[in-house]
């Protein structure tokens, strides 16, 4: 199955890919993670920093969301109309 994920960018992530939405199309058998690669090597810079490589998990100073939903750990399958997000916490007191 193929399709497209609509890929909102904020923070830092909007600044270094200079927009603030991309559009990816899937291949099959898509994953977040595949996503997450392919931003790191089309973008480099911050997004290089999203994934831990010791833990493979992704950064807790990064907020990934699918459809709504926080992700910490990438191999979350993607589909056709999905919505991820990706930005850094914002914290208040």
């Amino acid at each position: 199955m193929t399709g497209q994920v609509k890929v909102l960018l904020h923070a830092m992530f909007k600044q270094t890919a200079g927009k603030k939405e991309v559009v990816h199309e899937l291949g099959q058998g898509s994953t977040l993670r595949m996503l997450l690669d392919e931003l790191a090597r089309k973008y480099d810079k911050d997004f290089k920093q999203i994934m831990n490589p010791t833990t493979g998990l992704i950064e807790a100073d990064t907020l990934v969301m699918v459809n709504g939903q926080s992700m910490r750990k990438p191999d979350v399958p993607l589909k056709d109309g999905d919505v991820v997000m990706i930005t850094v916490p914002i914290g208040g007191g």
